[in-house]
């Protein structure tokens, strides 16, 4: 039964009585457009006549109808009223549930990991295995291991001596040291105007001033970073060159080098973060070999392994070896052994370069869906489990984060990743927390929704 312009008659014939009620009432909605009740143009009751029809307050009817309006369903026309938008059509599964969709955490997608480590800490804890890694060892790890793992990340182009590498618990704990060396409280470091939020945390606990420099298509821009240096005199630099976080782009080795020769001419110290070079099948040239005097490189194994597995390195120029060596001493007195001897048997018996190929293979499916949903997605050089979404005009990062929000999906505020406080334009979208690529389109496609109807302020809504 269709709604003329003047019938606001239009009652749900059951709310739920689980769960919020606005979200019954929306429930209720979409089920009366699915089974013809309503149609295409009906109008729909004002929100103050439904909440007195439905004993409700006028607030529970608002955020009801912006949730519906959010979903496609309906839309509001200003003095004129509301309105079905469109027959309803299959809702994806997880916008009922409450348990939220989280795309702002930048985890890798299951795979066969759980499986590999299984059977190698069943080898590695063995008795006979397990005693000497029990032992105390060095601060920066067991020396074997450090030669080993520092010819795996070694090839033509850099080279990495196993004195200068120390074994950390996770990159985070390598960030962290490196800063330690070159900077005391109260000084300024350059970063790209968008950065690594974990970076942010460590500077923010350190008492440190992030200085923002302007990025374009390939990451740091290197005459803002000379213009920004004359500004601020700040003497170190960070960046991610590689799948950068949060846009994900990725510098060519022209911009590698111009970055190295700006930091060689400015006598900046670099610390260049290479967590996400694994998803390269050759690694880019990293800046620490066109500039290996001035920068401390650091990789990890948490990224491409699973987030448990804390194990990082910190690649450190000469003078600072033994003091990093004391650094490590005081902050963990060394890394877990059994992880490193993991890694080590891992990369000996090819089942790393098997986990490699997996996460690319993840990666490269996931930002495809990425890529075909959203018509301004960026094209990447090599995909990553993030992408960098770029919002209409009308639509401010911080509305949207919100929208997506209410439809029980989150992704990274914008002040997660900002420098300073601007409209950033875009949000950063994570891809490998849904189970599947079905599932992953679904949510992407509702995001893709939410961005194709008008911005509303949900904070208002009561």
């Amino acid at each position: 039964m269709g709604l003329d312009e003047g019938s606001l008659s239009w009652r749900p014939g059951h709310l739920a009585s689980e769960g919020p009620r606005y979200l019954a009432l929306v429930a209720a909605l979409e089920r009366d457009i699915a089974d013809g009740r309503l149609s295409e143009g009906d109008r729909l009751p004002p929100h103050r006549n439904l909440a007195r029809e439905l004993s409700l307050s006028v607030g529970t009817v608002s955020k009801a109808y912006q949730e519906a309006e959010h979903r496609g369903i309906i839309n509001s026309r200003v003095g004129q009223g509301t309105f079905v938008r469109r027959r309803l059509i299959e809702q994806p599964q997880f916008v009922t549930k409450y348990e939220p969709v989280n795309l702002s955490l930048n985890v890798p997608v299951e795979g066969s990991e759980v499986r590999i480590l299984s059977r190698l800490f069943a080898e590695v804890t063995r008795e006979n295995e397990l005693r000497p890694l029990l032992r105390f060892h060095p601060h920066g790890g067991i020396m074997k291991h450090r030669e080993i793992i520092a010819a795996s990340l070694s090839n033509s182009n850099f080279t990495i001596e196993p004195a200068h590498l120390f074994l950390c618990n996770g990159a985070q704990h390598a960030l962290d040291i490196a800063l330690r060396l070159v900077t005391e409280p109260g000084d300024s470091v350059l970063v790209g105007s968008f950065t690594y939020s974990g970076f942010k945390a460590i500077a923010a606990a350190s008492r440190l001033r992030l200085i923002p420099v302007e990025m374009d298509a390939e990451g740091l821009d290197p005459e803002s970073l000379r213009q920004v240096f004359h500004q601020s005199r700040a003497r170190v630099l960070y960046c991610m060159p590689t799948l950068q976080s949060p846009t994900a782009r990725t510098m060519s080795l022209t911009r590698r080098k111009q970055i190295a020769e700006v930091a060689e001419e400015l006598d900046l110290t670099v610390i260049e973060d290479d967590v996400y070079g694994f998803f390269f099948s050759e690694r880019p040239v990293p800046i620490a070999s066109l500039a290996p005097t001035r920068t401390f490189y650091t990789t990890s194994y948490s990224k491409c392994i699973t987030p448990g597995f804390r194990l990082g390195t910190l690649t450190v120029p000469r003078p600072y070896i033994h003091e990093a060596d004391l650094l490590l001493h005081a902050s963990a007195w060394y890394a877990s052994p059994i992880f490193s001897e993991a890694v080590v048997r891992l990369l000996r018996d090819g089942n790393l370069e098997d986990l490699l190929r997996e996460r690319r293979k993840q990666a490269q499916e996931r930002y495809s869906v990425f890529f075909n949903t959203f018509s301004n997605a960026e094209k990447l050089k090599c995909p990553a489990f993030y992408g960098w979404l770029r919002l209409p005009t009308e639509w401010a990062a911080g509305q949207f984060t919100a929208a997506a929000g209410s439809r029980g999906i989150l992704v990274t505020p914008p002040g997660a990743s900002a420098v300073r406080e601007s409209e950033p334009g875009a949000v950063r979208i994570c891809l490998g927390a849904p189970k599947d690529t079905k599932t992953l389109t679904q949510v992407l496609h509702t995001l893709n929704d939410i961005l194709s109807s008008r911005p509303i302020d949900v904070d208002s809504v009561a």
